[in-house]
Parts: C-alpha cells; structure tokens; sequence
C-alpha cells in the first residue's frame, strides 16, 4: 500500500507541476547519458575531433552533458536560450568527438523549442536548422569527395534535427485543434441555452399574457359591471405583475454568473401556481406534492407542462373543474385533467393557434419523454411522462 500512495503521489505531483516535469526529464537524460559515457559511446564523430583538443579528459563529456541539461531547466520559459546554450555545448562535445549523450540533450531542446517558442522564433530555428544541414552535408560531400557521403550525412542530421521540430509542431497543431473544437463546443453550448431561455421565456409571457386577453375579452363581451370589471382588472393587473416579474427573473438568471443563478421555477412553486388561477376564478384541485429530490430540469419541465395546461383549461373550457396530480416512481409523472365545457365565442385567432400542446410536446421530447392529450369521456386530460435523468448534451 505505501508503494501504491507514493507512486499515486509521484503521478499527481507530475500532473501538476511543469517544474518537477523539466526537473525530472532532467535528471534522466543526464542519468541515460552519463551511463552511455560510461559504457563507452564517446567519440561518435571522430572525424569532427579539433586536433587540438586531442588527449582531452574523458571526463570532459559528462561536464558538457551536466551544462545541457542545466539548460534543459528553462526550456519552457526561455525556449530559446536554453536551445542556444545546447547548441553551443553540443558543438563543444563534437569538437571532443561527439558523444551519445548530448544527442539527447540536443533533441530535447530543439522539441522544447519547437513546443514554446513563438511563431517568429519557431520560424528562424527551422531556417537555421535547414541552412546547418544543408551546409554540413555539402561540406562533407565536397571533403570526401562523394555525394553519397553527403546525401547520408545529409539524413543523419535530419532525423536528428527535424524530426523534433516536426514531432513538437504536430502535437502543437493537435492541441490548437482540440482548443478550437472546445471553443465551438463552447459556443454551440451557448446558443443552446440561449435558444431554451427563450423559449423558457416564450413560454411563460405566453401563459400571462393570454390570461390577461381572457379576462379583458370576457369584461369587454358583457355589459358594464363595476364589481365584475373591477376583479377582472385585479385579474388582468395580478397576471401582468406575474409576467413581469417571471421576466425579471430569466433577465437576472441570464446575467447572473454560475455561482449567482437564481433557481428557475419547478414543482414547489405548484401552490402559488393554483393560488394565482384560483384567484382569477378558475377552480383548481392540487394533489399533495411528492417529497423526493428531482432533477432541476426535470422539475422546471413539470412545472411548465402543469402552467401550460392550466393555461389551455382557461383559455378552452373557462369555469371548468381542474385537478393536478403529480407522482414519482421511475419517472415523474404530471395529470391534468378538465372538465369540458363550451368554448367561448370571442376566443381571439391568436389565443387559440395550437402553440400550447406543440410547445409541452417539445419540451418533454427535448428531454426524453412524452405528453398526450385527447378526451376521455368529457374530461379533456393531459398526461406527461418524464424520465429521472436528462439525456446527455441536455444538462444545464
């Protein structure tokens, strides 16, 4: 178990620290290098040897290669002096006859360079890197006197000169792809929720609005009554407030930050919901209310299927008998259930386009679930059937 928590904690301290990962990359090349000095893999470039520099230390390889990967430290933050102070250690370690090791430091460096540097920066590596290669193969071809020697020469230098530059620009290209992909996610995630609240919104100034044409057009159509026009005012102004205040709060969740949203209407509000129609006149049976937790979606779906419902009841089948009934199993369950009666004469175009049954419809398709409505037996009844959990790519 100790060798599991340390090796756990080596895993979390590597994630979250590009300083312990520079570090530790570090340490193992100069570790790998220092053991291929040892083993003997000195002198690769016997012919690139300075003359002078002949009975030099042994040694003197593994100082070089401490120096690189000192350099190797702030590859990160200065991409490019650290691929400058390799460059020049690395000529060094050629002019001693080239060693293993400091190949490796040189890789790192030029990746490192390729990954962090800037575009411009990038850009006169590359330059420097083609014009080294290009030179050095033509100088070694026209020195052995055989283009061969300089055509190998010339691919020896770009496996190990390009190929990290390539490598580090295609993992770049790679993570500028995913940010791109994440930013549409992002964006297309926005005008989602944009596109809900405005149908949230449709939704409810709908419902408002349209009990307050009903109550204005049921005092218009019958002679004048100062107590009965004077509560379908009340009516009218109650309904006019509701709606106001529903817009007030989408405006304030829509500014609202995440950890400032306000909570959107759900099922608890269901008793000030039958409150408010009870008050305008309509007669409003609510059943008790379960207590088990439902998802906020799912929650603000019922609450907006039993608003529209009731809507639909006063606008159709004024003075008819409602009841809600509302129940969790598996799924939630929502019933309301009317009694029909005639519909009024004077029902405006606009207050009876069929948008209510479509608009619940596609809020429990949105979600994965169903509503039906037709008439059984003289009660007009709408059913909806929501699941527990929203599908994904619906949360919110």
């Amino acid at each position: 178990m100790g060798a599991v928590a340390w090796w756990s904690g080596l895993k979390a301290r590597w994630r979250a620290s590009t300083r312990f990962q520079d570090t530790a990359v570090a340490l193992l090349i100069f570790a790998m290098g220092l053991a291929l000095n040892l083993i003997g893999l000195i002198h690769v470039y016997p012919d690139a040897k300075i003359p002078a520099l002949e009975g030099s230390p042994l040694w003197w390889h593994s100082v070089l290669l401490a120096i690189g990967c000192l350099a190797m430290l702030v590859k990160r933050h200065r991409p490019v002096l650290a691929l400058s102070a390799g460059a020049v250690v690395t000529t060094a370690d050629i002019g001693l006859g080239g060693s293993v090791g400091m190949v490796l430091v040189i890789f790192d460096l030029l990746f490192s360079a390729g990954m962090y540097a800037g575009s411009r920066a990038r850009t006169t590596v590359m330059t420097c890197v083609v014009v080294l290669i290009g030179t050095v193969s033509v100088v070694i071809g026209l020195a052995v006197g055989d283009m061969r020697a300089s055509v190998f020469m010339a691919l020896q230098l770009t496996a190990l000169l390009i190929v990290p530059l390539w490598w580090a620009a295609n993992i770049r290209q790679q993570r500028e792809l995913g940010q791109v992909n994440t930013e549409r996610a992002r964006h297309e995630a926005i005008d989602e929720e944009r596109a809900s609240m405005a149908r949230e919104l449709h939704d409810v100034i709908a419902a408002h609005l349209s009990t307050t044409a009903i109550h204005s057009g049921a005092a218009l159509a019958r002679p004048p009554d100062s107590d009965r026009d004077r509560a379908a005012l009340q009516a009218v102004r109650q309904s006019s407030l509701a709606a106001l205040e529903e817009m007030r709060s989408m405006i304030t969740l829509l500014r609202a930050s995440d950890s400032q949203a306000v909570a959107a209407a759900g099922l608890a509000r269901l008793p000030d919901l039958v409150a408010s129609a009870q008050a305008t006149g309509m007669n409003v049976t609510l059943d008790s209310l379960p207590q088990q937790a439902i998802p906020a979606l799912i929650d603000q779906a019922g609450y907006r299927i039993v608003s529209e419902a009731l809507t639909n009841a006063r606008k159709h089948a004024p003075g008819s008998a409602v009841h809600i009934t509302v129940s969790v199993t598996d799924r939630l369950q929502v019933t309301v259930t009317n009694t029909l009666t005639q519909r009024p004469a004077a029902l405006s175009e606009a207050l009876s386009a069929g948008t209510g049954l479509w608009s619940m419809t596609q809020r429990a398709a949105l979600l994965g679930g169903t509503v039906s409505a037709r008439d059984e037996g003289g009660v007009w009844v709408v059913r909806a059937s929501l699941p527990l959990r929203a599908p994904s790519g619906v949360d919110r």
